[in-house]
């Protein structure tokens, strides 16, 4: 039995760089799709015909990204009315959510402890753009320090964001490497959410990504008590989601929460 009980049913959300990959990932039990392309640069916006195509085709959710560059995560003015001109470019293509974060500045730089690195008024902004539908803060939070995440969370949340993805650690580091620190960031999501019942904006579900496959999505599962979980499923220097190892990974933590609902 895990060691932090989850109850939510579990989500498996593969991140797709072309079309192929989100039909194989589909077929193969994902629960969801990320959209992007470039992998190489670890993932810049969606293109619009392949979402038009995909959404003929495929009955799963599909978020798009929404990241103009991969120069980081602070966004010149110029970047930004790009950002807001493909978001809703691929909402009018249908896009099922979105995939964005904007740091205030670069964390390279000496912070305040008490300045946000979350640009709440941009981010903000996307969301409202996005009108409803769910949107993930993705890896940028990667590079916002552990001593900082209890102000991140608070600013995210008041963003409107649905979710964060996140490996736990620095960038470049993966899940595995930073499980406890997941845990604990698992814990902390938990209970903000058991004291704002009552709050307009919900607490954005955490999800864990970062080199997660097959043969380490139990461990993470067990450890961490998330519910949501975030591969590419890329094998080697494939290019094509691989339709096994999606697979297996579904197997995996939907047969590990259906015995944690028979063992309560």
């Amino acid at each position: 039995m895990s060691q932090t009980a989850v109850t939510q049913r579990p989500i498996l959300e593969i991140a797709c760089f072309n079309q192929e990959s989100a039909v194989v990932a589909a077929r193969a039990g994902a629960d969801r799709i990320e959209l992007c392309k470039d992998y190489h640069l670890g993932g810049l916006s969606a293109d619009a015909e392949i979402l038009e195509n995909l959404k003929s085709q495929l009955t799963i959710p599909i978020y798009a990204m929404i990241r103009p560059h991969a120069e980081g995560f602070c966004y010149e003015e110029l970047d930004f009315e790009v950002m807001k001109r493909t978001l809703n470019s691929l909402k009018s293509y249908g896009a099922d959510g979105f995939v964005f974060g904007i740091l205030n500045r670069s964390p390279q730089k000496p912070r305040d402890p008490n300045v946000s690195w979350v640009d709440v008024s941009r981010n903000k902004q996307l969301v409202q753009l996005a009108e409803g539908r769910p949107c993930t803060f993705h890896r940028a939070f990667d590079l916002i320090p552990e001593s900082h995440w209890e102000n991140a969370l608070a600013d995210i949340m008041e963003c409107g964001f649905a979710s964060i993805l996140t490996n736990g650690g620095a960038s470049g580091t993966t899940a595995t490497e930073c499980v406890d620190k997941l845990q604990t960031l698992v814990r902390y999501k938990t209970q903000l959410q058991g004291g704002r019942k009552l709050q307009s904006n919900r607490v954005p579900e955490i999800i864990v990504g970062g080199g997660v496959r097959a043969s380490n999505i139990g461990l993470l599962r067990d450890v961490t008590g998330a519910s949501v979980f975030h591969s590419a499923a890329l094998l080697a220097s494939d290019e094509v989601t691989c339709a096994n190892e999606v697979f297996k990974m579904k197997d995996k933590i939907a047969r590990a929460w259906e015995v944690d609902g028979k063992a309560q």
